[in-house]
């Protein structure tokens, strides 16, 4: 079988009206990487905590580095052999942040968050998205294309979590094939004011230009230039806090 490499980066930073307000950057992002006998495992996730939720900022990190060991250890049984990947996934998300509010000791929805996630194992790859943000493929002929779009609640304003009680259907699972696909890339709310057109729903071409910076710099180096053009130039453009996670296939 065929074997590629993929490189990850990622960063979040505050955004202007929780610096005025003192409060922490509620967005959270994680990459993951694991070798296997079986084939090595990559994994980007993202998430943006409710802002209405005092410690959402706890569930946003916790829940995007959870998901990616959960999906990196149960990889072939969510992909091929579970008839609802969707339902032992959301099962999954859950359980583990009950156990978190129980020994915080605080509520279940003060934990409250968006998850958008990507994991890739030979040549397979399982993605994952509840409430808002967008997930973004870069297909091996260079077209971008939107593998998920956001999804908001009964108002614009608002959204899923992981949370949500009562909406099952919230976390929407795609399973596919990387053969054609060389780059993904996940963005909140708040990178996603810069980086999609809601109107068009299409994503602009500078993320074609983002995802390709792994191509010819380290993993650190493009998680640094991440950061600085999310301080820089997207975090000017909104109040809410922003972040971005890449993947790109390295031959």
């Amino acid at each position: 079988m065929k074997k590629d490499n993929w490189k990850s980066a990622f960063a979040y930073v505050t955004g202007k009206s929780h610096i005025k307000k003192g409060i922490p950057c509620q967005d959270r992002a994680f990459a993951f990487q694991k070798r296997h006998s079986s084939g090595a495992f990559y994994g980007v996730a993202l998430a943006d905590g409710a802002g209405s939720c005092l410690y959402s900022h706890i569930g946003a990190k916790f829940i995007t580095e959870n998901i990616l060991k959960f999906i990196n250890s149960k990889f072939s049984y969510l992909f091929s052999k579970v008839k609802n990947p969707q339902k032992a996934i959301l099962s999954h998300i859950k359980k583990e942040l009950k156990n978190l509010a129980k020994t915080k000791n605080i509520p279940l929805k003060e934990l409250s968050s968006t998850l958008l996630f990507v994991g890739i194992k030979n040549q397979k790859i399982i993605a994952g998205h509840i409430g808002d943000g967008v997930i973004g493929i870069l297909k091996r002929d260079g077209n971008l294309q939107i593998l998920s779009f956001p999804e908001n609640g009964e108002f614009s304003n608002s959204t899923y979590f992981t949370t949500t009680e009562n909406y099952p259907n919230r976390l929407r699972i795609y399973k596919m094939d990387a053969e054609k696909i060389s780059g993904f890339i996940l963005l909140s709310d708040g990178s996603a004011e810069s980086l999609y057109d809601k109107r068009n729903k299409v994503l602009a071409p500078a993320n074609k230009t983002i995802i390709n910076w792994l191509q010819k710099a380290s993993e650190e180096e493009v998680a640094k230039a991440l950061n600085d053009n999310l301080q820089k130039i997207i975090s000017q453009k909104t109040i809410d806090d922003c972040s971005i996670a890449i993947m790109r296939k390295i031959k």
